[in-house]
């Protein structure tokens, strides 16, 4: 990240609705409203009465698509066996260049990654130091022979001097997304994104930058060798998108790849979903 993470000096944009978008304020009271009423019979009669059994991982959460370490920052995960029976995992760290990342980890010294096993319903928390003068960057992968459902998170957190410490969430995100859109907000933020290839193999991604009103502005593509990564800020990667809003599409084609919003605001920052629709899925 990271140039990522520089002090952002952006002004604020002032964006007029065209005719392909319309919003007006709701005045009033409206408690002759059933529309949460008729979602709820809706959903008693077309569901069934036996219950099935939810949906808490989807195959395929397996990318940490953002992990640093060193020059003030630090990044802990924690991981959770959600079968009934014991599970064995590897946690795999890259550089951007999909080659292995070594960093140190709290307890373990220099490593390139993690060999864990979890009893039913346990968990495991680990953390690099943050020691390191320069910094390293990449993603991570949770690498299994099996289908077991093991959910968890990371946290990535800068330390300095004087200050609170500021963190941010990284979601485990699923590989397979090959269609996918980041909203962005570059008036008073800037918005950030990192993307990681969970394959041997080269993904080529074309990029279509859309204004608020659904307009294509821009076009870009993004190559990701094998195991490669990237994180850069919007505006700085593409100008089209400065002091503006809209979102970004992402058209992998093949396997797909793991991807995560970031959104800064001076020293402060957070992490954010990007959105799928299955149905735009190859």
């Amino acid at each position: 990240m990271f140039h990522l993470l520089r002090c952002f000096n952006v002004l604020a944009f002032l964006s007029i609705p065209s005719l392909a978008q319309t919003v007006e304020g709701l005045t009033g009271g409206n408690s002759e409203s059933r529309l949460n009423q008729q979602f709820l019979e809706q959903r008693n009669l077309s569901t069934p009465k036996t219950k099935e059994r939810d949906v808490v991982v989807f195959i395929g959460d397996r990318v940490i698509p953002q992990f640093v370490d060193g020059a003030s920052w630090k990044t802990s995960i924690t991981v959770v066996n959600l079968e009934n029976r014991a599970v064995n995992f590897q946690v795999l760290f890259f550089r951007d260049n999909g080659t292995d990342l070594i960093v140190p980890v709290v307890g373990q010294g220099l490593v390139r990654g993690m060999n864990i096993a979890l009893g039913t319903l346990a968990s495991l928390t680990f953390e690099t130091s943050g020691t390191a003068d320069t910094l390293s960057q990449g993603w991570a992968l949770l690498s299994q022979s099996t289908n077991d459902s093991v959910g968890g998170l990371a946290i990535f957190r800068q330390r300095v001097a004087g200050r609170p410490d500021f963190e941010a969430v990284v979601p485990i995100v699923n590989q397979f997304d090959n269609h996918f859109v980041l909203l962005f907000d570059n008036t008073a933020f800037t918005t950030a994104t990192a993307i990681a290839n969970p394959t041997p193999l080269l993904v080529v991604i074309p990029v279509n930058i859309r204004n608020e009103a659904g307009q294509i502005i821009d076009t870009r593509t993004i190559s990701l060798g094998g195991y490669g990564h990237t994180a850069f800020t919007l505006p700085d990667a593409w100008p089209s998108t400065a002091g503006r809003r809209g979102a970004v599409e992402f058209l992998t084609s093949g396997f797909g790849v793991g991807a995560l919003g970031l959104r800064f605001s001076a020293a402060a920052f957070t992490s954010f979903h990007v959105l799928s629709n299955f149905a735009w899925r190859n």
